[in-house]
């Protein structure tokens, strides 16, 4: 898909103080007015976005929202993310003369992964000119993981199987790996979860518990967030 950036719609309507936010090989940026001191600011522009995101596919839309002065006709704001190491990466920015620039977070499978933050690119108005000063939005993006149980039952032995996967950015799909979880259940009419047992999946991303109860429960196996991957659990399995 080809994408193109708000460089002559500004160039149309005459504005000059533009300062372009972070490219992005998937996404030309769009250009956007100079983010400006509060002294200057004719009000506020904050961008609310969710803040812990799983990637898990090649690309991910999230959509944004902003709040405060600049919601009128005429608006142009944008924030680029900037990681703490690999420094600018995507933004998400709204001005009605560029497809570009609708609202929405571009997450692809190449970002970097980690702690984040959506830092002012500029907010104005291309109608009458006027400035707003703008928040920062921290966000943490992870892999997404995968968590599968499956049970069985023989007289009063209850037999649990969990297994952990995870997200490969390069091969697009999920993986199994070893990784830390912890087997649930659940009394029939309850709605609170409680531990089982916590373990710890073998290098093919498999664990196995077996136990003696004699009635019937449900039971999920969940996996707890790493610094790369987010806390999850599994479907539900009754025995």
């Amino acid at each position: 898909m080809i994408r193109r950036t708000l460089t002559a719609a500004i160039a149309a309507v005459g504005l000059a103080a533009v300062t372009p936010l972070a490219a992005s090989a998937a996404r030309p940026a769009p250009v956007l007015p100079s983010p400006v001191a509060k002294a200057q600011a004719a009000g506020t522009c904050n961008l609310s976005v969710t803040n812990r995101v799983a990637l898990g596919r090649p690309l991910t839309i999230i959509p944004g929202k902003i709040t405060g002065d600049c919601v009128r006709a005429g608006n142009s704001s944008g924030w680029n993310l900037i990681h703490p190491t690999k420094g600018e990466g995507t933004f998400i920015a709204w001005d009605d003369r560029n497809p570009e620039a609708d609202g929405t977070w571009w997450l692809s499978a190449g970002d970097p992964i980690g702690a984040q933050t959506f830092q002012a690119g500029g907010s104005g108005n291309y109608l009458d000119g006027v400035s707003y000063t703008q928040n920062n939005v921290p966000v943490t993006v992870k892999l997404a993981a995968g968590a599968w149980i499956s049970s069985s039952r023989t007289a009063d032995v209850v037999t649990l199987k969990g297994t952990s996967l995870l997200y490969s950015v390069s091969n697009n799909n999920y993986f199994k790996r070893s990784a830390g979880g912890v087997f649930q259940f659940r009394e029939i009419g309850q709605t609170n979860w409680q531990t089982l047992k916590s373990v710890w999946t073998n290098s093919k991303g498999e664990v196995t518990l077996a136990y003696r109860y004699s009635k019937t429960r449900d039971y999920r196996f969940s996996l707890y967030s790493t610094s790369i991957s987010w806390d999850l659990g599994s479907a539900t399995t009754r025995r």
